[in-house]
């Protein structure tokens, strides 16, 4: 299975400004702490063709997908009916996930509309992901034909969040039990710019394809952020050396 994971933010309010959508950050995160990757972050609105064309091409490219958003009561939380219909597969009420919606509002005092019930749908065949911190159900659907899988995951940015520690992280550490997160080596410089920095290692002849190296300018100061897989340690060791000693006056770290 392809360790690249792709996300689907789905909601026509994280396109318009009002909404700050934080779940590639978030996801992002969570992925580099178990050594896979982020491969791309996608927003799309609330539209039934744009949701079902940006699923299918994102599962042409990697082998697993998180869709977040659409699961809400209103008439716009589109996602399960775009999902089932492009794979082909019926609607249905979760009893986990209704039960559970159920002793939230009862200990609330709230009476469970017909609308509200529908945060208990999943697609068939998938497995409910309870939510902890909210009312809509998250849900895990394989396709063992395509030998993909696909997480539909609520989008408040404290309900995605818990549906990552909760339900997706312990599933890719079982699915990858040989990830590692990646080794990182970080250098603060000052008083020297990005170009000046770039054309110093270029003329000291620092290259090291083993390893990847980020620039991140910011505030009158350049950080070096060097990492690489464990078993390419002893690169980024001399890496880091080199680095260094072609700073070593601008370093403040």
């Amino acid at each position: 299975m392809n360790s690249s994971i792709e996300l689907i933010s789905i909601g026509s309010e994280l396109l318009s400004g009002r909404t700050l959508n934080t779940h590639a950050q978030t996801l992002g995160a969570a992925l580099t702490e178990i050594g896979l990757t982020l491969s791309r972050d996608t927003t799309i609105p609330d539209e039934i063709d744009t949701i079902q064309s940006v699923v299918k091409e994102a599962f042409e490219r990697t082998d697993i997908v998180v869709v977040s958003g659409g699961l809400g009561p209103t008439v716009d939380d589109i996602t399960r009916e775009a999902l089932a219909a492009l794979f082909k597969v019926s609607i249905v009420t979760s009893p986990s996930g209704l039960a559970e919606m159920t002793r939230r509002f009862d200990a609330r005092g709230i009476s469970m509309t017909p609308a509200s019930a529908r945060m208990a749908l999943i697609l068939e065949g998938a497995e409910t992901l309870l939510n902890s911190v909210g009312a809509a159900s998250g849900q895990r659907l394989d396709l063992p034909d395509l030998g993909k899988t696909l997480f539909i995951v609520p989008g408040p940015p404290k309900e995605f969040a818990a549906m990552l520690s909760d339900h997706l992280v312990p599933w890719l550490r079982a699915a990858f039990p040989d990830a590692a997160p990646l080794q990182l080596r970080v250098l603060t410089t000052q008083g020297i710019g990005e170009s000046s920095i770039v054309t110093m290692l270029e003329a000291a002849g620092f290259q090291y394809s083993e390893i990847s190296v980020g620039f991140y300018p910011g505030a009158g100061m350049v950080e070096i952020r060097l990492n690489a897989p464990t078993e390419k340690a002893a690169a980024l060791d001399d890496a880091e050396r080199m680095l260094r000693e072609l700073l070593h006056d601008y370093l403040i770290d």
